[in-house]
């Protein structure tokens, strides 16, 4: 690949932890989590390499997001670059659908509590459109929202988890041009569609992004880069086994030797 077709990593993170409508209430580490990774990604590649939008609170509205992913994003990702769409937020199902179908909806800063079949972002039919208007060859969906508006994770009710906490650094930043980060369409969400994701104020983070953080940061032993099943199954277990199966992180899509860059901390706790 010449200087000229240099692979880009395109990024667009978002996180929410205040509403304009009080009716929903505040979350404590979706803005922490959305911060962290877009500042992990910026300061481990290359500037020429890598970009990034980051998104939080009152600049998370559905319209913005939606231009971002939906009209942006296709015209600047070409064929030969990776797409990253992270969101740390408030999910819920649309309780009171004319039909009675409980679609899942990712809840940003302007939702409106009783609207948000037209102010949030329904997940199963927009985030198909997103990944079609995407020609880039690999595009990787990571969720820490749930959607089953059961108490004690990001959903409108019930108290935070509180466990864990970490330390991030720097270090030198490393180059995506060498590396076969594969092919595919991948979402990866925090927890099943009847489980909270839980967040956790002593660790400052949404505890299933914390274990993507954690497996992100990961030294570089022999290859640069991690699978995506590799990744989707480290972070699972953990997820699980620090929940006692209260929540299990789950994987979807079209695979083809897809992978993320290694990022490499060797300090992380």
């Amino acid at each position: 690949m010449t200087a000229q077709q240099k692979s880009i990593f395109h990024a667009v993170v978002v996180g929410v932890d205040a509403y304009r409508d009080k009716r929903i209430p505040p979350l404590t580490c979706a803005r922490s989590d959305a911060k962290t990774m877009a500042g992990l990604f910026r300061g481990r590649i290359h500037a020429d390499e890598v970009n990034i939008e980051l998104l939080v609170d009152e600049e998370a509205t559905r319209d913005r997001v939606m231009d971002m992913v939906g009209e942006e994003l296709p015209r600047k990702a070409g064929p030969d670059d990776q797409v990253f769409l992270y969101f740390a937020c408030h999910g819920s199902p649309e309780r009171d659908s004319p039909r009675g179908q409980d679609q899942p909806y990712l809840i940003l800063h302007d939702t409106d509590f009783d609207r948000i079949y037209s102010t949030g972002i329904d997940m199963v039919h927009t985030i198909t459109r997103w990944f079609e208007r995407l020609s880039s060859r690999l595009v990787v969906l990571c969720l820490d929202a749930c959607f089953s508006g059961a108490s004690g994770g990001r959903s409108f009710c019930g108290p935070l988890h509180q466990k864990y906490r970490d330390a991030f650094n720097s270090d030198e930043p490393i180059s995506l041009q060498d590396l076969d980060m594969g092919r595919g369409r991948i979402f990866l969400a925090a927890a099943q569609d009847h489980q909270p994701a839980l967040e956790s104020t002593e660790y400052g983070h949404g505890l299933f992004t914390y274990y993507l953080l954690r497996a992100l940061r990961q030294v570089p032993s022999e290859a640069n880069e991690i699978g995506i099943g590799t990744l989707a199954d480290a972070v699972a277990r953990a997820v699980k086994k620090e929940t006692e199966g209260e929540q299990i992180p789950i994987l979807n899509g079209k695979i083809e030797m897809a992978a993320l860059p290694l990022l490499g901390v060797d300090d992380f706790v």
